[in-house]
């Protein structure tokens, strides 16, 4: 044979091996996709979210004596519990809350549900119920209608109707809630509870 005939088998067989070669390493990649593949990691979604920050109740002088009120912020920010002795004709409070968005979405501040135990049924309406809406504030921006309040400060102007403070994530709002009652019966004691109600704004 030739030296070309010669080198031209050469190629020809290290060509033929090369593809073999191509074709297993195909197919074992083949095979190794085929089996189950877990990949570990995270997955973040959207989530709507506010909490009571903080809250005060504004009163007539005088009530710290006779007319205790005490209040714990619970069920992780979602609503603040009230526990109002001796309320009589004439009760009159303002409660005020600190809302934030600590989600990741802007929302819409609602309406609180308020509920009052304690209070016999014939006397549930007779508490007559206020709210007023302040916001949306960024950082501090908020003690305008928040710091040093006394009772005839209330309510500020420039108040809001539910659903129109929407608020970006960290922003807040104020909430101001006026009490009253005006019947003659009195009330040994009352359980007031305040939920904050929100809703996802896009």
């Amino acid at each position: 044979m030739s030296k070309k005939v010669i080198a031209y088998h050469v190629k020809v067989t290290i060509l033929v091996m090369l593809m073999i070669a191509a074709l297993a390493a195909i197919g074992l990649a083949s095979a190794l996709w085929m089996e189950d593949l877990y990949i570990v990691g995270r997955v973040e979604t959207a989530v709507w979210r506010q909490a009571i920050g903080s809250f005060k109740v504004v009163k007539p002088i005088g009530y710290d004596e006779n007319r205790t009120i005490g209040g714990n912020i619970e069920s992780g920010g979602q609503t603040l519990t009230l526990h109002c002795a001796n309320i009589s004709s004439g009760w009159h409070i303002w409660v005020g809350l600190v809302i934030q968005n600590v989600g990741s979405v802007p929302t819409s501040v609602d309406s609180p549900l308020i509920g009052i135990n304690g209070v016999e049924v014939e006397h549930f309406d007779v508490i007559d119920v206020k709210t007023y809406f302040y916001g949306p504030y960024d950082r501090g921006d908020f003690t305008a209608v928040w710091g040093g309040v006394k009772i005839d400060d209330l309510p500020f102007e420039g108040s809001k109707n539910p659903g129109e403070v929407v608020l970006m994530p960290n922003q807040k709002a104020v909430i101001w809630i006026e009490l009253e009652y005006y019947q003659e019966s009195l009330i040994d004691e009352a359980v007031i509870g305040i939920t904050i109600r929100y809703s996802m704004r896009l």
